[in-house]
């Protein structure tokens, strides 16, 4: 019976060492990944939604379980899992549940699109929650938000992560008005929905560290009771005003009067396109600046400097204006003699399509290049009197023109200072005055411009290139208030049709060459509250993702 016993415990300990060495690899393989991009856009609106948007980007381990769920830690609980809407590589994913791992979180399932060992997918997740907006606590009318990006536990991913956070404001917030705290970020601008934005970006983040992230902002912007723990102090609003209606006008007016204001002060910051270095006060006039350059130096409009250009090329016969709307222009590739191409001008004749139209991205780098050109040449000149003396020069070209006694002379002139006449911010009604009943001969590089056509003369005389004079042409002597019609509507429907918006490409330019202000601000910035998530915020009461854990 012994012996019997003994080779029962020796069968059963072999068949378990067979069972040891014969089960499938698998079975001791888990969960192992690198996340790759964790890119987090949220969009703060009006009524108090934040919409947190992921994009994550997953590589499951080779030798490591598939990727089938994945789960993301959210600030709160207010969020309904019906809202939520996700990708994977563009497929659209339906089993959205509560995360067994993560509370307050949600446990997205890619069924059939789970990503398999070695492979790389990207999860597309849209969360809209409620209930993150807290008073500033040193400001009272400001509102504020902190964030805690999603982030998994060590034993699960591995290697860097490029981490990018961006909050979108809510709509009317300009460019002055935000503060960062927590860090600083990174850029600022204007989105495509010309929302103001901030954006963090860490390109050597690890997927299971916690990184916070937060602003403030007015909260006029936020619609009332949004901001949790409202100022102590309480206005009787009663008081203010007896009759409703009135109070109802007064409250409508208000909020339409700061929408505008804040529209308002929105575009004006787009129009302010030089970068700060060019504020910098040095000694003495910088001299030699071109009349476009001397154009960036004052600060134009953007649309009005390209029309320069446009007509200085004209000037120089190297483009033809076929039409004004939409604007088409021809290149004629004629010989320059003894004129140069500048190297503005040389990038605005490569940005004309073959159909005549031009290419606003190669206008927009043209003109980010110009303003570089400019601050560098204005480097150690003291801005305040070059701008002195550039407005100075445009004076004694409008004076050499008044000063013309012959209408050959006067056309003469004019033609001659054109570009330096229009740096006066007063061109359109200067230009009537001064021609208002004065008989002139327009110069010949003007019927390079359709709208010279269509004045009254029966045909555009040829234009002889500047290198070879060929036979004199004469042209006729218009009246002057007719040609002074004809100059400011040309111009005017130039400058209107050079780009499609003129507010959405000079804001294109000011991201680049003068972003936003970053604004620090020290201190606790939310108060009041509390919430359940595991991560932990440096204030009271903010609104922070959570770590995963689980998946």
């Amino acid at each position: 019976m012994a012996g019997r016993r003994a080779n029962v415990a020796w069968i059963l300990a072999f068949a378990a060492l067979g069972l040891v060495l014969l089960t499938p690899a698998a079975l001791a393989q888990d969960l192992r990944f690198t996340l790759d991009e964790n890119r987090v856009n949220l969009y703060l609106e009006e009524d108090g939604t934040v919409t947190i948007a992921y994009d994550m980007t997953f590589t499951a381990d080779p030798d490591a379980d598939p990727i089938t769920d994945v789960d993301i830690g959210l600030p709160n609980d207010t969020y309904n899992t019906s809202e939520v809407r996700a990708w994977i590589d563009g497929a659209p994913l339906t089993n959205i549940t509560e995360s067994p791992y993560v509370n307050p979180g949600i446990a997205i399932g890619l069924g059939s699109h789970a990503i398999m060992p070695g492979q790389t997918g990207t999860l597309h997740v849209e969360v809209p929650v409620r209930n993150m907006f807290y008073q500033d606590t040193e400001d009272p009318e400001y509102a504020s938000i902190n964030f805690a990006p999603h982030y998994y536990g060590s034993e699960l991913v591995h290697g860097t992560t490029r981490l990018e956070v961006t909050f979108h404001f809510p709509p009317g917030v300009t460019a002055e008005e935000p503060r960062y705290h927590k860090q600083q970020f990174s850029t600022a601008g204007f989105d495509d929905a010309e929302r103001a934005f901030y954006t963090w970006t860490n390109n050597n983040a690890s997927g299971s560290q916690e990184y916070q992230f937060g602003a403030s902002f007015p909260k006029k912007y936020l619609a009332e009771g949004v901001v949790q723990k409202p100022p102590a102090f309480n206005l009787n609003l009663g008081a203010l005003c007896a009759s409703p209606v009135l109070w109802f006008v007064a409250i409508g007016g208000g909020m339409a009067g700061l929408s505008f204001l804040g529209s308002t002060s929105q575009k004006r910051r787009k129009m302010q396109y030089l970068p700060p270095s060019l504020g910098v006060e040095g000694t003495g006039i910088k001299r030699g600046l071109t009349a476009v350059e001397a154009a960036i130096l004052l600060e134009a409009p953007l649309n009005k400097v390209l029309t320069m250009i446009l007509f200085s090329l004209v000037k120089k016969g190297q483009i033809v204006v076929e039409s004004q709307k939409p604007l088409k222009v021809q290149v004629t590739n004629a010989p320059l003699g003894d004129s140069q191409l500048r190297n503005y001008e040389k990038s605005f004749l490569a940005a004309v399509e073959p159909d005549g139209t031009l290419k606003e991205k190669e206008l927009r780098e043209m003109v980010i290049d110009l303003i570089a050109s400019v601050n560098k040449k204005m480097t150690g000149f003291s801005r305040k009197e070059s701008v002195a003396y550039y407005k100075d020069i445009a004076a004694r070209a409008w004076q050499q023109v008044e000063g013309a006694d012959t209408p050959e002379v006067l056309g003469a002139r004019w033609g001659e200072g054109f570009e330096w006449t229009m740096l006066d911010t007063d061109w359109d009604d200067h230009t009537r005055r001064v021609f208002q009943d004065r008989p002139v001969v327009a110069p010949l590089w003007w019927g390079g411009y359709r709208p010279w056509v269509s004045s009254g003369t029966p045909s555009r005389p040829s234009m002889p290139s500047p290198s070879s004079p060929g036979q004199p042409v004469t042209l006729p002597t218009l009246p002057g208030a007719d040609f002074a019609n004809t100059v400011v509507t040309g111009i005017e429907g130039a400058a209107n049709t050079v780009v499609s918006s003129v507010e959405r490409f000079a804001g294109g330019v000011t991201d680049k060459t003068n972003p936003m202000p970053v604004t620090s601000s020290s201190g606790s910035r939310s108060g009041g509250g509390g919430h359940s998530c595991a991560c932990a915020c440096a204030c009271a009461g903010c609104a922070c993702a959570c770590a995963g854990g689980g998946r």
